[in-house]
């Protein structure tokens, strides 16, 4: 028999600890106030695999629990979901399938399409190797937890009800935000977005000409405009509201 067949799981796993001690971050993130580089799943696999398969442990994945922690509201275009999931993480001596290392781990993820279930796997998946293996990344998760949190859903809700009092959508709000969808605003963004809404709702309304109304009426008309945002911004005369009213098609 072989020397490294005798060898249980803990033994196997200092070995790979042993050989791979670092991995290097490749991915640059930003938007939605974010700006940092991380590891992905492919390079920690890139660096770990070969020793693993070396010294006979098989990683593997088993899903505990899943949940939507927010459902899209098309009633209301939010576009995002979150979803969470726990996974136990199994690291399986080979020779003995039963001398394992079992870790669970909590992952989330967001998506506006059928993709979130398999981003938060992969993320389980990836912080497990990178904890059990100890290997080092240069990411500092403790300082960066609160730089990543987004906005709850009764902060987005908050964020449109006043985007909503200046005529604004949630694709307005979004590209403000620098964000694809409401729910990758940071939530320590969300404190000034708020307040830069609010001044917009509580700017005072304009007067507006007939030539510069009947333009605006056009511009509805083709899209390029809405009647929310003419109706915030502007204040119209008793006859300007009954052009508006006649004139949208």
């Amino acid at each position: 028999m072989s020397e490294q067949k005798t060898l249980n799981i803990y033994q196997r796993i200092n070995k790979v600890m042993q050989s791979v001690k670092y991995v290097q971050k490749d991915k640059q993130v930003s938007g939605g106030g974010q700006n940092y580089r991380a590891v992905t799943h492919d390079q920690v696999v890139a660096v770990a695999r070969h020793e693993l398969v070396k010294n006979g442990i098989m990683v593997y994945p088993e899903q505990l629990t899943s949940k939507l922690l927010q459902e899209r509201d098309l009633s209301r275009e939010i576009k995002m979901h979150l979803y969470s999931g726990d996974y136990a993480i199994h690291f399986v001596n080979i020779d003995k399938p039963d001398d394992r290392v079992t870790v669970t781990i909590n992952a989330h993820a967001a998506d506006n399409g059928d993709k979130a279930p398999g981003k938060a796997v992969t993320y389980a998946t990836k912080t497990a190797i990178l904890k059990v293996l100890c290997l080092e990344t240069g990411e500092n998760d403790e300082s960066r937890a609160k730089d990543t949190e987004t906005v709850s859903q009764e902060q987005a809700d908050k964020l449109l009800e006043v985007a909503n009092l200046s005529g604004m959508t949630e694709d307005d709000v979004c590209r403000m935000a620098k964000v694809q969808f409401i729910g990758e605003i940071l939530a320590s963004s969300y404190p000034v977005l708020k307040a830069s809404l609010e001044r917009m709702a509580s700017q005072p309304k304009e007067k507006i000409t007939d030539d510069r109304l009947q333009k605006a009426i056009e511009r509805i008309n083709a899209g390029e405009f809405t009647l929310a945002k003419l109706n915030a911004k502007f204040e119209l005369t008793e006859d300007q509201a009954k052009a508006v009213e006649g004139g949208i098609k």
